[in-house]
């Protein structure tokens, strides 16, 4: 267990995977070439942190989906690397449930990073933060929201934030300004991309733009977590998981809203599989998407 994350230098790097979708064990030659390639990206790529924004595993029909989620940790542990989680819609479809998942992590998972103002909705859905400090100073705040699954109203979507964990942003983040003004370049990471991620893919400065239906998979209702954002006025940029075929990052309202690379190989999508690095400093942050070679 680590308990503080500090920059080793003048720049903190991240690694963002996503959408991973291991299946059914024994796994098939798709997952098998999505452990090899993860092992050998970590094996070559030096990180402060690796970050998955869900789908991890299938575990809709997959008769023992904690089999995949296992074999993962696995390889994530064969790495001291600090490593922070959060959950996809196709995790917890049908078996296992996000209390399922939150056990199954601390089981498996042997460096996890230090969670800070960790929160649970009513669907049990969790937010948490990560603290980054530079020469003994809070540096940024990354942010971490369980965006769910399918609609937990009656309507054809998928899940959204929910005002919960809209007012547990809105809390937390007025916390961390209070006693620290200065933080200008903090990050959030879900896994379903908010639907201003349709007004951002009008503006794209990088990346692919290529899901078609629907476009960014975003839930229908707007529960206004970005505009809560916008008026807090500390998020740089916005991580989001989930669409096999975009990659892009777009920009609107001057915040930078930004999808992680398909990392799997057990899904549909054209898109080369990779992960997607954050270099991240007190006052700025670059992105870049590497496939695997």
């Amino acid at each position: 267990m680590f308990l503080m994350l500090t920059y080793p230098n003048k720049t903190f790097t991240i690694l963002q995977f996503t959408d991973i979708h291991i299946g059914e064990a024994p796994f098939n030659q798709e997952d098998l070439k999505s452990f090899e390639k993860i092992k050998a990206t970590l094996e070559s790529t030096p990180a402060d942190l690796i970050c998955i924004t869900g789908d991890l595993i299938w575990s809709d029909g997959v008769k023992d989906p904690q089999k995949g989620l296992k074999a993962l940790a696995d390889i994530f542990n064969q790495y001291p690397i600090p490593l922070a989680i959060t959950y996809g819609n196709h995790d917890s479809e049908q078996s296992l449930s996000r209390q399922d998942l939150q056990a199954l992590e601390q089981e498996y998972f042997h460096y996890l990073a230090p969670k800070s103002h960790v929160f649970c909705d009513s669907h049990h859905k969790e937010c948490f933060t990560i603290e980054l400090y530079k020469d003994q100073r809070l540096s940024n705040v990354l942010y971490f929201i369980d965006s769910g699954a399918d609609a937990l109203l009656d309507i054809e979507s998928y899940d959204w934030v929910s005002l919960e964990q809209v007012n547990w942003y809105k809390e937390t983040s007025q916390q961390y300004l209070m006693q620290h003004p200065d933080l200008t370049h903090d990050l959030l990471f879900l896994h379903i991309p908010l639907p201003e991620f349709e007004q951002a893919g009008e503006h794209i400065i990088d990346g692919h733009y290529w899901e078609m239906n629907p476009r960014i998979s975003a839930p229908k209702l707007n529960t206004g977590l970005f505009s809560h954002i916008l008026y807090q006025h500390h998020i740089h940029a916005i991580f989001c998981g989930h669409d096999h075929d975009n990659n892009f990052e777009g920009v609107f309202l001057n915040h930078r809203f930004i999808y992680g690379n398909v990392s799997g190989y057990n899904c549909y999508g054209v898109l080369p599989r990779g992960y997607r690095s954050i270099t991240l400093s007190p006052d700025n942050m670059e992105t870049e998407i590497h496939t695997y070679s």
